[in-house]
């Protein structure tokens, strides 16, 4: 039996093509022309989607100088706080690289971190959601 689900515009199934799926991240480094770069960048390198991920740095941890708090390796004398404040898409971004990656063939979806970031008014652009719960 060939199954099937549907992925904004795209069917999936065992005899469809591999669904490529490109991570947008923190790569912006807060700059909206550099995500828009990296939608298209994804679609000339043949992704079928871009990834967001949606959370705020106060909805995911607190501002403590504790160790159990704190950044390692490249964000070393940061705690976790302050790299998710530099490293989160904002809320406000969200429509607007929704509507440019779908402008662009892509789909786009939110990786929502938290029940918050699921009831942000920005979602109506999203055409599926990546998560728990």
């Amino acid at each position: 039996m060939n199954r099937e689900i549907q992925l904004g515009n795209h069917i999936i199934s065992e005899n469809s093509s591999v669904y490529i799926v490109a991570e947008l991240s923190a790569n912006h480094n807060m700059d909206y022309e550099r995500a828009c770069a990296i939608i298209d960048a994804a679609a000339e390198a043949g992704a079928d989607a871009v990834k967001i991920q949606t959370y705020r740095a106060d909805t995911i941890t607190i501002d403590c100088g504790a160790k159990e708090f704190q950044a390692h390796g490249l964000w070393e004398g940061m705690n976790l706080y302050q790299l998710y404040q530099k490293a989160y898409t904002p809320w406000e971004w969200q429509e607007g690289l929704i509507q440019y990656a779908n402008e662009k063939g892509l789909d786009c979806f939110s990786s929502p971190v938290d029940v918050t970031a699921k009831t942000g008014r920005w979602r109506s652009g999203c055409c599926f959601f990546h998560g728990k719960g």
